[in-house]
């Protein structure tokens, strides 16, 4: 600014000099543009998905348990189980696990690691239990003696359910019916497997393993899955 021209004042705007007589302010400096929203968390809706999957493995085992597989024979306290069968039942276990840790994806659903592991061992755990029960299915249709102990198998898809949706029980509604949903990815076509096997020496069609299969499976694994989902906490809360 000139010092003999104290009353005006001379704004220097890259190459042009600007006289108006007026006071000019300097322009603010520019506000930093503000960071843009981080997009929420994709909500993987799987629950239709894991549905169909269920209904699918359950006919397609039902299918499978029909065919004339060496049954076991009891002789005194455990039954001998042929090699053929055995395997046939490991790998369809393996396979029902293998299709809920897909699905479900627990890495994703749960909130930690550890509550992770604990669905794993606890849908393994399900899919031993249930392999156990198809194979005692299995040597009651090789005995021709009805089969035992309907409580306990009706309990077998119920509670792998419910524990799975405690698990969850921090990571929201569709994080629990998806975990107990993942258990019944296992517990139901290994059930109606085991169904298949009784009746594979009767006259019983596959109508007949889907219907038994609804009621002793499904109906159970249903009624658990309703718990599982039922939000209690704001019930509380009114």
């Amino acid at each position: 600014m000139p010092q003999d021209v104290p009353a005006r004042l001379y704004v220097v705007t890259g190459n042009h000099v600007v006289d108006d007589g007026r006071d000019v302010l300097p322009a603010a400096p520019a506000a930093p543009a503000a960071p843009l929203p981080a997009a929420p968390p994709a909500r993987h809706h799987r629950l239709p998905v894991l549905v169909v999957a269920g209904a699918g493995l359950t006919v397609l085992l039902a299918l499978l348990g029909r065919q004339p597989w060496p049954l076991p024979v009891r002789s005194g306290g455990l039954p001998d189980v042929p090699q053929s069968l055995l395997t046939f039942l490991v790998l369809c276990a393996t396979v029902c696990v293998w299709a809920a840790g897909r699905l479900v994806r627990p890495a994703d659903t749960f909130r930690s690691p550890a509550a992770a592991r604990l669905w794993w061992g606890l849908v393994t755990g399900a899919a031993v239990v249930s392999s156990a029960g198809a194979l005692s299915l299995a040597a009651a249709a090789g005995s021709g003696q009805p089969p035992g102990d309907l409580v306990l198998r009706c309990l077998m898809p119920m509670v792998p359910a419910v524990l799975a949706g405690v698990l969850a029980s921090d990571a929201g509604r569709d994080a629990r019916i998806r975990a107990a949903l993942g258990t019944g990815l296992v517990t139901l076509p290994l059930g109606a497997l085991g169904w298949a096997l009784l009746s594979s020496r009767t006259a019983a069609g596959l109508d007949d393993v889907l219907a038994i299969t609804g009621l002793g499976v499904l109906a159970p694994l249903a009624l658990a899955v309703s718990f599982v989902a039922a939000d209690r906490r704001s019930r509380t809360a009114r």
